[in-house]
């Protein structure tokens, strides 16, 4: 079993062009001949690695809504944003090839019909109706996540992007909590 964010943290310092099959072999723990066998090319342990990433990523924010209380809406929601984007923003922001990794990673799903993100989306969008905090949960939802992406590209760090998605979250559903 190869890890696949070894590979990620190498790309978001190094880049696809510099990182070679010899460089990512070594911080996966496995030969580069394993490499070879199993992917071939090294974008296509790039397209592995991003892919492996947002899967986990997107399953770690469902496991917040998941384990909601019932009486915390409202702050499972901001939880599983922190985990979906907050998490992240340092290593986009400060790593020399972090922008690199996110388009990559757009560019690598918006190929697909079905994406990691669609789970994650699919997810909230049950958890909002289900709590009854709109009355148009598939649009909050699609609010919710576009919001999430722009605050994530125009945030410095993790603490910028939760008072920024708290204010979102707080202005979309804020008042279906206090009434």
């Amino acid at each position: 079993m190869i890890n696949h964010m070894p590979v990620v943290e190498l790309l978001s310092h190094y880049g696809i062009q510099k990182a070679t099959m010899g460089n990512l072999a070594e911080a996966v723990g496995c030969t580069r001949q394993t490499l070879y066998n199993r992917f071939k090319t090294k974008d296509r342990v790039r397209d592995w690695a991003l892919l492996e990433f947002m899967r986990e990523v997107n399953e770690t924010a469902i496991a917040v809504l998941d384990n909601a209380p019932a009486d915390a809406a409202l702050d499972a929601i901001l939880e599983a944003f922190e985990r979906w984007g907050g998490d992240h923003v340092a290593m986009v922001r400060s790593s020399p090839h972090g922008v690199d990794i996110l388009e990559g990673g757009m560019q690598l799903i918006a190929s697909k019909t079905e994406t990691p993100i669609d789970r994650f989306e699919q997810r909230l969008e049950k958890f909002i109706g289900s709590r009854h905090l709109s009355p148009t949960p598939a649009e909050t939802t699609m609010v919710l996540v576009m919001a999430a992406k722009g605050v994530f590209v125009s945030c410095a760090d993790a603490k910028d992007y939760s008072k920024k998605m708290e204010a979102v979250v707080k202005a979309l559903l804020g008042a279906v909590q206090s009434a």
